[in-house]
């Protein structure tokens, strides 16, 4: 064999070495690219699988997220209808306000008139009860005057009573001398008179009314009715003194007089004039006839 044979089956030799080379290195980088290519297409497919996850749970969460806005936007609304019903409640409650305080200031208004027609009462009230303590002394007095002359009347009446005994006496001696009476003298109606002298006519004493005393039994404002009737010579057209009796020796406080309009046997009863004090059943009651002639 020649030495170019030789070197040619080397060199084929190393050639078909190379190529089984290239070969098994092709092989085992096509194995590595099909493994890799199933790693990425496994990769891609756990990515597609993990976005359309992901694209699911955003779906659902813009779902929720729609649902919470639509009740957020109904609260809303029903926030804004509460808010415009306080509104109007407190509009409503700021015009009752005002309303009562003009109510409160008018009220203030009357309570500062009613005060002062107050004083203005109390000042009638008072002038009211001077002019009742007047009127009680004024009573006093004139109980004094009236005792003063029931005690008079009944000194005249005991010296007229004397005077009349005088006059019948005087007229006795006149008819038993009228036998030889001097010339000048005249009978007259049974009366014996000396000339020039003024006849004696004896009068009569003047009658002495026993008081009527009785209470109040009842009064309906103006209208009173007392326990004494026609049976107590009581007649309609009378008046009769209201008054109370004093405690312990003071005196008695005068409350009115009554006019008798309607009488009957045990009562009576009538209109309250001129009334001074508050009438209660109870309080006495006197004829006014009598006051002067207190028995």
């Amino acid at each position: 064999m020649s030495v170019l044979t030789k070197v040619f089956v080397v060199l084929l030799t190393l050639v078909s070495i190379a190529l089984s080379m290239l070969v098994v290195s092709a092989f085992a980088r096509q194995e590595d690219w099909r493994a890799s290519a199933i790693d990425w297409r496994a990769t891609a497919l756990a990515a597609q699988a993990k976005e359309k996850a992901i694209s699911q749970n955003a779906a659902l969460e813009q779902a929720r997220a729609q649902d919470r806005h639509q009740k957020d936007v109904t609260q809303i609304a029903d926030l804004q209808a509460k808010m415009a019903d306080q509104e109007r409640a407190i509009s409503e409650l700021e015009r009752k306000a005002a309303e009562a305080e003009n109510r409160l200031t008018v009220e203030q208004g009357t309570s500062a008139a009613l005060a002062e027609q107050s004083k203005v009462f109390q000042a009638d009230v008072t002038k009211e009860r001077e002019f009742s303590g007047k009127l009680a002394k004024r009573n006093s007095e004139l109980e004094r005057q009236s005792i003063d002359q029931t005690d008079r009347i009944k000194e005249l009446t005991a010296n007229m009573a004397m005077a009349q005994a005088q006059v019948r006496a005087l007229q006795q001696q006149l008819a038993a001398a009228g036998s030889r009476a001097p010339a000048g003298t005249a009978a007259a109606a049974g009366n014996i008179v000396e000339a020039n002298v003024p006849s004696v006519q004896p009068s009569a004493a003047p009658e002495v009314t026993a008081p009527i005393r009785g209470e109040v039994t009842s009064i309906k404002g103006a209208l009173a009715e007392i326990s004494v009737g026609s049976a107590d010579g009581v007649a309609a057209g009378m008046r009769f003194l209201i008054y109370r009796p004093g405690q312990k020796g003071a005196k008695p406080q005068y409350l009115g007089m009554l006019r008798i309009t309607r009488v009957e046997q045990k009562q009576a009863a009538g209109q309250v004039e001129q009334s001074e004090g508050d009438i209660k059943a109870g309080d006495s009651v006197r004829d006014e006839a009598s006051f002067a002639m207190r028995g």
